[in-house]
């Protein structure tokens, strides 16, 4: 974070004012700071200088507000922060003291300055970098954030002069301007939040206009968790990402209204799913209404959110729950992170003090894991948990036309591209330059391009604008060709740019793109595993003798990470998927139908890296269905150790329909291998029994598979990967997962059971109290009294022993309830009593009496407190064939 601010920090000096102070890198060329340090106008030059740089370079006002006491100053990008990224804009969300991040400024203040040498007169401004901490409530009314710094300081407050224009990060974020010191406290700068800024009239506008980039508030503190929106690059993915917000969000209105509406509900935690065909605008619609909260008209409460991240730096999630702003959250491909969102959802049903906060679930259908989750949430009190939003292909169409999309799309795609080569991310070897009214050569006949999901007419729109500006990819007969050629010449600048001269493969790396996608990669440990595997199959057939370098390796790794930096705590990233989908099915063309086979394979994998290959095929396989062929003959050749996982993708992740057609051809698969003379008749027994089962549960049964839900359904990335069974063996089953679930019922219910369970501890002890005190029974009464502690304790341990968990049939679970109520009933005739004789038998009456009381005790514990359930998938990965 520290060294983010390093690079980002600039001298700025106005010496006709005698003005020096600092300021921030916001992009190449582009320097925000305080307005009263480079004091702009009549007459006088301002000048910048980066750290790297020996001179200063003259810069120009574009946007300044005295008001805010800010400026932004432009100077030749080549000679002022070159090769600098574009900073990301944040603000503080929560104030959560347990995970209160560091906050960093570096810049120049007047402490700093030093003798050039030993003797010499002349001096030089040093850099400082000064940490501390924000608690966001601290200076609210005077709408400064107010830093309390770690560390030593300036003896005066006058040293700390020159600080003045720092840029404040967080978690790599910016979030403010270092204003002023506050002459109270010592220890205390005054920081201009970035929000106040973004609210400024032309300052976006400003910013945009030179970066390619409209700034955008992200919670910064809570960056760690977040999937961040991607860096701006003359790339295709980045084009076609929704959240890059290239395009305009068409139709919906009304379904953006509703899931505005639902946020500002009464409960303070809710959650809802978001279903909708792949392509159909899901991740652009949270991301439409995350912009319309998080900029409300008026003086309303701003909202703030995000994507929550695959791979989030830590999992304390409770930090969400200490929020000062309203919260949206969006968790992409939902019904692949169902773990994840049990996480979450049990950390924050504990307690929570913040404000409200709102998950959005985005999947293809909802159908077979959103009712099973909803009812797992309500067991843990989140929220009503009953909307669910569906968005059709026709919703994109609403008051719209396929020509309207592709005309607009096809302008928004222009302009963006504009944006980002006046910005430095041009590419200079396109002849011609991108213009919205590029000739329709993949949009032509848009307009009978009816019930087509809106991503294919932004891929026409682009396909377009790209081979105007580059007739080459003109050549293509797809449009999808054009945008994946387009992608192989960003790639190929990337790495050519890290590998030798004349090494680089245009294929090998395409192969390496593709297995980047498939397996992903948490920690570099994976990274190199995905890297090993893909240069390995790539390469199969060819007669390698010796492993490959690692150097080269390392390079190819190092080109990935470049071209897909990752946006959440991965390794790196990927591909678009709409790219990634048409490059995988090249791919496995290429190879001969044998990519993915070997993919799978390959021993370098990680099982959490098996799994999300397989995650990634089986979804991809719906629109492409011959690449499913691949993944089932790799599950068929190596069933002990991909085909729990493969059963467990297919039962959590597709719908009815898909996951049937998955299991059949996966079921063919497994007999054809069975056939061949190497195949184990047990093993193969055993896997054509379990598929078999897994298809009886997912066509006649599917609540049977709701044991999934909270289900680890792979290893964790640093746990080791479980030896393969011998066959005819038990499969070692999937790591316990416990957790409490209380039964819904309602409030009369509850207040009867419990009320009947606290009279039968009062009747379980007053039977031998009774009995000590009866007359009949003589000097030996006193031992009677050991009854009573001894009857409440054991009445009281079964209720908990079998209302708090699930015993099973083990005999105990029989036989000691009997052996407590035998005991009390006997204590029950130790004294004198005549009973009526209308009254039924004793021996009949008191062992029903005991009974009942036990068993309303028995629940009256399990609603009050909860049972812990072990949620493991049961028999998929459990049980196989003696």
């Amino acid at each position: 974070m520290a060294g983010g601010a390093v690079l980002r920090t600039v001298e700025v000096s106005n010496q006709h004012k005698q003005s020096y102070g600092t300021g921030c890198l916001i992009a190449p060329g582009l320097v925000l700071t305080a307005h009263h340090v480079a004091l702009p106008g009549g007459g006088s030059a301002v000048a910048v200088r980066d750290t790297v740089s020996a001179a200063f370079t003259e810069a120009v006002v574009v946007w300044e507000s005295t008001e805010l006491d800010a400026v932004l100053l432009k100077a030749d990008r080549a000679l002022v922060g070159a090769g600098m990224g574009i900073v990301r804009w944040g603000e503080l969300v929560c104030d959560y003291p347990g995970r209160r991040p560091v906050c960093s400024m570096t810049g120049f203040p007047k402490a700093m300055r030093r003798r050039a040498s030993a003797r010499s007169e002349q001096y030089v401004d040093d850099l400082k970098t000064v940490e501390g901490t924000i608690a966001p409530h601290t200076g609210s009314r005077s709408k400064l954030y107010a830093l309390g710094v770690d560390g030593a300081v300036p003896t005066e407050v006058k040293n700390w002069q020159g600080l003045s224009g720092a840029g404040v990060f967080c978690n790599g974020v910016l979030i403010g301007l270092a204003r002023l010191v506050d002459r109270q406290w010592d220890r205390c700068l005054m920081v201009l939040p970035l929000s106040h800024l973004l609210a400024a009239d032309g300052f976006t506008h400003a910013v945009a206009a030179h970066t390619g980039m409209t700034p955008r508030l992200q919670p910064a503190d809570l960056r760690p968790l977040m999937d961040n929106a991607p860096d701006p690059k003359l790339s295709s993915t980045y084009l076609l990402d929704p959240r890059s917000q290239v395009t305009n969000l068409t139709g919906v209105s009304e379904l953006v209204q509703q899931i505005e509406q639902w946020c500002k509900g009464t409960d303070r935690i809710d959650v809802a799913a978001v279903t909708g065909l792949g392509g159909t605008g899901k991740s652009r619609l949270v991301t439409e209404v995350l912009h319309r909260l998080t900029t409300p008209p008026g003086n309303q409460r701003p909202w703030s959110g995000g994507f929550l991240a695959d791979n989030p730096s830590h999992t304390d999630y409770q930090v969400l729950a200490a929020a000062s702003y309203p919260l949206l959250l969006a968790v992409d491909l939902a019904e692949t992170r169902l773990p994840q969102i049990r996480d979450l959802m049990t950390a924050l049903a504990g307690s929570h003090d913040g404000a409200t906060l709102r998950v959005l679930l985005l999947a293809r259908g909802h159908d077979t894991w959103w009712p099973a989750l909803r009812r797992y949430l309500r067991t843990r009190n989140v929220g009503p948990a009953g909307q669910a939003f569906t968005l059709t292909p026709d919703d994109a169409l609403d008051g719209h036309s396929p020509e309207d999309i592709y005309v607009e799309a096809k302008a928004a795609f222009a302009r963006r591209i504009r944006l980002l080569q006046q910005a430095g991310h041009g590419d200079d070897t396109w002849p011609d330059s991108i213009v919205a009214d590029a000739p329709r050569l993949y949009g032509a006949g848009i307009e009978h391009a009816t019930r087509q999901p809106v991503i294919y007419h932004h891929i026409a729109a682009l396909a377009d604008v790209l081979a105007h500006a580059n007739p080459e990819f003109a050549l293509n007969d797809h449009p999808m060709e054009v945008l994946l050629a387009n992608e192989v010449e960003y790639v190929r600048r990337i790495a050519e740019a890290r590998l030798p001269e004349g090494t680089v493969n245009d294929k090998l790396i395409r192969t390496l793109v593709t297995a980047q996608f498939l397996a992903g990669a948490r920690t570099a440990q994976d990274g190199r595993a995905a890297v090993r595997a893909g240069f390995d199959v790539h390469h199969r057939g060819y007669g390698i003798t010796a492993p490959p370098d690692a150097r080269q390796l390392a390079a190819l790794d190092d080109v990935l990470t470049a071209a897909y930096p990752a946006t959440d705590g991965a390794h790196w990233g990927a591909v678009g998927e709409p790219l990634a989908a048409a490059w995988l099915a090249e791919v496995e063309t290429d190879s001969g139908e044998e990519f993915i086979e070997a993919f799978l394979q390959h021993d370098s994998l990680a099982t959490e890296q098996r799994h999300q290959t397989l995650s990634t095929v089986a979804r991809t396989a719906q629109d492409q269905p011959g690449l499913a062929a691949g993944a089932h003959r790799a599950v068929a050749a190596d069933p002990q150790r991909l085909l729990p996982l493969a059963a467990q993708t297919v039962t959590a992740e597709l719908g009815t329909d898909h996951a049937r057609q998955w299991l059949t051809d996966l079921e063919h698969a497994v007999a054809d291998r069975a056939t061949t003379p190497d195949a184990d008749p047990d093993t193969y027994q055993w896997a054509s029994s379990l598929i078999s089962e897994v298809q009886e549960r997912t066509t006649t049964d599917r609540d049977d598979l709701e044991e999934l839900i909270g289900t680890p359904l792979t290893q964790e990335a640093d746990a080791p990967e479980q030896p393969n069974p011998e066959p005819g063996s038990a499969v070692p089953s999937a790591d316990s997962h416990l957790v409490l679930v209380k039964p819904q019922v309602g409030w009369l219910t509850r207040t009867v059971v419990t009320f009947l369970g606290l009279c039968h501890l009062v009747l379980v002890a007053a039977v031998p109290s009774a009995a000590a005190l009866s007359t009949s029974i003589g000097g030996d009464g006193w031992v009677l009294w050991l009854f009573v502690p001894a009857n409440v304790s054991m009445h009281l341990s079964i209720a908990i022993a079998f209302g708090g968990r699930q015993l099973g049939t083990l005999p105990f679970a029989w036989t000691v309830p009997l052996i407590a109520i035998g005991m009390t009933t006997s204590s029950a005739f130790l004294f004198d009593r005549r009973w009526p004789a209308d009254w039924p038998s004793p021996w009949l009456l008191w062992p029903t009496l005991f009974a009942f009381g036990l068993t309303a005790l028995t629940f009256a514990w399990r609603f009050s407190f909860g049972q812990l359930q072990d949620t493991r998938l049961s028999a998929i990965s459990e049980r196989r064939p003696g």
